[in-house]
């Protein structure tokens, strides 16, 4: 459970010991198992390659492909744990800056090169660039196996030696100059050159790069007690006993950030529901609802996620009935964690019919800017059209749910997003389509008042709150 860095330094200080003074010039070479499939044969570097290839070539979220390889991967230590998930989540990060690396120092069209090779060298240069406790050979030697194997020996010791040239030359690396300002910015901070354009035109130059580097740091993981088993300091004192270090959320108190690559789903408390895992926007957003005990609640999304689970303790406390609304209802993580944190199943339903329900919560479609830094992968799958399509879908949404709110009833609205298109321009649509919903401004006395917009709505910002983004919006329908 320490961080990261920490564990990378104390693993790799007896392989440093081992080493020759010149870091460029050694032989780390792995004992290699007879037969292993290709990417297996690197250990975390080799299967870290094989999922941002599957990631990059597939829909899926690299969150659910590193859930599933640290899975089957148990007999990883510590070390192998973390540097997997560092690997996978920093090579996506910085996916930009390491291509323009690359493709500077790359003999031929490093584009065109095979997908498999692309990330091969992309793993070893961002180890080489970004952690410094890994001797770089090991990195490049690493790479150098895997492309023999893809391609062939000659390709490999060309490659391998465009890996040593950069990490003799990592000083001298040159990037888009500084009069290039939006190329500039989103090579250095990694971000799609469209979105920082769009940024420097409505946050200004300043704003803008401190939005990009908080939006580059590794995504915080929360952990909530579950109330209905133990208290917020039970949790604590069971932390503290067993050295594992946190810090208390300064968005909500009921909230633990703890390393972001803890394996906490091997904790014994997790298997006796103890807690879960969620973020600091669903947890404040439910606190709201919190005094209106509630009788019935909905909780509208496009497929489910732990953002729900706020909500579904909410239920629970107040012993109200919960239903999720969703278009993709199987395989619902959420159905398997109320089992285990002992809370009644939520009836999952595709249609709302013509029922209503004293409190209707939306998870809002959004372009999805808002989670980059908790799935940076998001970021190359996007482009500029994303938010027009979002405002569209989410328009859809809020129509129909809009109607399953009972007169006197509460409409939440949850979009993950940092652009006004998708936030406060859709408020003002919402009102103005439908008169029967009015907007309520949220009280100050339930969120933390950096938070709190001028119009009563809530904003999260990378910058600031160092958490996903997120705005809330709060409505009342007219009896």
């Amino acid at each position: 459970m320490r961080a990261c860095f920490a564990i990378l330094a104390a693993s790799t200080s007896h392989a440093e010991d081992d080493m020759s003074t010149d870091p460029l010039n050694t032989d780390v070479t792995p004992h290699l198992v007879d037969r292993a499939p290709l990417f297996e044969q690197e250990g975390p570097r080799g299967v870290a390659v094989r999922s941002l290839l599957r990631i990059e070539s597939t829909s899926i979220p690299a969150a659910r492909v590193v859930h599933g390889e640290l899975a089957t991967h148990r007999h990883w230590d510590e070390f192998e744990r973390a540097l997997y998930q560092e690997l996978v989540y920093g090579t996506l990060r910085w996916r930009a800056k390491l291509d323009w690396v690359l493709t500077g120092f790359y003999h031929g069209d490093f584009p065109k090169c095979m997908p498999a090779v692309q990330n091969a060298l992309r793993v070893a240069l961002y180890q080489i660039l970004m952690i410094s406790k890994v001797p770089p050979m090991a990195a490049i030697e690493s790479a150098v196996r895997t492309i023999e194997r893809l391609k062939s020996t000659e390709h490999a010791t060309k490659l391998g030696s465009v890996l040593r040239t950069i990490a003799r030359n990592v000083a001298g690396i040159r990037y888009p100059p500084r009069e290039q300002l939006a190329l500039h910015l989103s090579i250095v901070h990694s971000h799609p050159l469209w979105l920082v354009e769009r940024w420097i035109e409505r946050y200004g130059v300043e704003l803008t790069e401190q939005m990009l580097a908080a939006a580059l740091e590794r995504a915080p993981l929360y952990l909530a007690a579950n109330s209905l088993r133990v208290s917020d300091e039970h949790l604590r004192l069971w932390l503290q006993e067993h050295g594992i270090p946190f810090e208390v959320s300064p968005l909500h108190q009921h909230l633990l950030r703890v390393n972001p690559f803890a394996d906490y789903e091997a904790l014994p408390i997790w298997q006796e529901g103890w807690f879960y895992t969620t973020d600091p926007m669903s947890t404040t957003a439910a606190a709201i609802l919190d005094k209106l005990s509630p009788r019935s609640l909905v909780f509208v999304c496009r497929e489910t996620s732990s953002a729900v689970l706020p909500f579904a303790e909410l239920a629970e406390t107040h012993n109200a009935e919960l239903l999720i609304w969703t278009a993709s209802p199987t395989g619902s993580p959420s159905a398997r964690d109320h089992e285990r944190l002992g809370w009644h199943a939520p009836s999952v339903i595709t249609e709302l019919g013509d029922r209503t329900y004293e409190v209707v919560c939306v998870e809002a479609p959004s372009s999805g800017i808002g989670l980059w830094r908790r799935m940076p992968e998001r970021k190359w799958r996007s482009d500029s059209l994303d938010i027009p399509r979002a405002i569209g879908r989410s328009r859809a949404m809020l129509d129909q749910a809009s109607a399953a709110v009972a007169p006197g009833g509460t409409l939440l609205v949850m979009v993950a997003s940092t652009e006004p298109e998708e936030t406060t321009s859709l408020v003002e649509w919402l009102v103005a389509t439908h008169p029967d919903l009015k907007q309520v401004p949220i009280s100050p006395d339930s969120v933390h008042s950096s938070l709190l917009q001028d119009d009563g709505t809530l904003q999260s910002l990378p910058h600031i709150h160092r958490c996903d983004s997120v705005f809330v919006a709060l409505f009342e329908k007219t009896r």
